[in-house]
């Protein structure tokens, strides 16, 4: 009975102690990290554009926000000097700026195929 108090106090130590060490592996805790979690941002914005297929403001609005997003996460790839998967990277911003080209006049059919061809390219990226 008096070994009671402390397994309790042993046993919420663990739990702590596991909490920590679970939190340390969080997506965007590590550099690397930084990159998939912006480019998973990025992906948000572009599929929220991509459900937007016959509003071209709307795509506009959602291809800016995921380009931004899709921007941060090459500078991160860039500071680490992490090689892999900057050709997907340069594809979707090149994907993303036509989508919102397309946008700005109108062509919000043209503005889609591109969003779906960046959201591909990020896909591709998140793979490596």
């Amino acid at each position: 009975m008096r070994n009671i108090p402390f397994i309790l106090i042993a046993a919420m130590l663990a739990l702590f102690l596991i909490g920590e060490i679970s939190a340390s592996g969080i997506p965007g805790n590590t550099e690397s990290g930084k990159a998939a979690a912006f480019m998973a941002e990025a992906i948000k914005h572009a599929e929220m554009a991509k459900t937007h297929k016959a509003h071209a403001e709307h795509i506009h609005k959602h291809a800016e926000a995921s380009l931004e997003y899709v921007k941060k996460a090459e500078a991160e790839v860039i500071e680490n000097e992490n090689g892999g998967g900057r050709e997907h990277i340069t594809e979707s911003i090149r994907h993303l700026v036509q989508a919102i080209n397309h946008a700005k006049v109108g062509h919000a059919d043209i503005a889609s195929e591109h969003v779906t061809d960046a959201l591909e390219e990020m896909r591709q990226f998140t793979i490596q």
